[in-house]
């Protein structure tokens, strides 16, 4: 089943956002797990697959450091992440994997805004 778009009607993007790398950090573990336990699965090697989640892990930090109030504050909220983010995933340019993490953060959070907001 399809997660709905941060900007559909009624969807909070920090709800959203957290739900999302939460799910992605679990799949990356199970998918580590499995790995780990010998089992062939095409895409990235367990050590990829932790450092993922783990960029997953910041992610939902970063996020639930954010205050759930009003609209006007969350948007805020949201673009003074995106620095934070952007740091992150040029840290971790030598990690294509790690860095698509915190590019796939910055791109939800803008996808976020241009739908909500125009």
């Amino acid at each position: 089943m399809e997660r709905p778009a941060p900007g559909d009607a009624g969807i909070d993007p920090r709800a959203y956002l957290l739900d999302r790398f939460r799910a992605d950090a679990t799949t990356l573990r199970e998918r580590m797990a499995a790995l780990e336990a010998g089992a062939a699965r095409p895409g990235p090697d367990a050590a990829t697959s932790r450092a993922m989640a783990a960029a997953c892990d910041e992610v939902v930090d970063l996020i639930t450091g954010l205050p759930d109030g009003d609209p006007g504050g969350r948007r805020e909220a949201l673009h003074g992440l995106l620095p934070r983010l952007q740091e992150l995933a040029q840290r971790h340019a030598g990690q294509p994997a790690v860095r698509a993490v915190y590019a796939g953060a910055i791109t939800r959070i803008r996808d976020w805004d241009a739908t909500a907001h125009g």
